[in-house]
């Protein structure tokens, strides 16, 4: 294997990081979404309590749940009494901290999924670059096994390339699914929660 990658030439280290931090940020983002669904019954119980005029009630159990529904939910328990037009838009600014914070690094595993095929191809021309450059210098018969050797290792970092990627684009778009369920979720409950805490004018 190690063989293979120094065979592959140089774009080979480059792709190595960029598989590296597909780990790291994937192992990131996966712990991060699994602490932030750690209190998923969390909202229902939350909404119950406020319809059932128990908002202080309410307050505790939001501020105490880690996650970002029942991170909005406080902030609309918050200012309970409040103008609804008031309350929606500090719901909405919370929402939009809460979903930056669940978009953080995928735009690194959306940029790996892009970029690490290129790179591979890069990799590629450039190593048939060599394998054409040694023939041409190589006076006399061509001998085939020596622009057939060139071209296979050439085509090493095209699979490199790939292989990088794919886990790439299937974390990203794994990831960017349960952001939406999350958007989702914090929409619906925070809808719901104003129409009972907020006040009209």
């Amino acid at each position: 294997m190690f063989d293979l990658f120094l065979k592959g030439g140089t774009m080979m280290y480059p792709l190595l990081l960029c598989s590296i931090a597909t780990v790291a940020y994937g192992i990131e983002r996966t712990y991060h979404y699994a602490r932030a669904a750690k209190g998923k019954d969390a909202p229902e119980k939350i909404h119950a309590l406020i319809e059932r005029g128990e908002a202080v009630e309410a307050q505790s159990v939001a501020q105490a749940t880690p996650g970002p529904v029942a991170a909005v939910l406080a902030e609309g328990l918050r200012l309970r009494g409040s103008e609804i037009v008031l309350m929606e838009e500090a719901i909405s600014l919370a929402g939009g901290r809460e979903l930056k914070r669940l978009n953080k690094n995928l735009h690194v595993l959306d940029l790996i999924g892009r970029l690490a095929p290129l790179m591979g191809l890069l990799g590629t021309v450039m190593g048939m670059m060599e394998a054409f450059r040694q023939v041409a210098a190589s006076k006399g018969a061509v001998d085939p096994s020596l622009l057939a050797g060139g071209i296979w290792e050439a085509l090493i970092t095209t699979v490199a390339g790939l292989f990088v990627a794919i886990p790439a684009m299937v974390l990203h778009h794994f990831f960017e699914d349960r952001v939406k369920e999350f958007a989702y979720l914090m929409k619906h409950y925070s809808t719901e929660a104003v129409k009972h805490l907020g006040v009209r004018e």
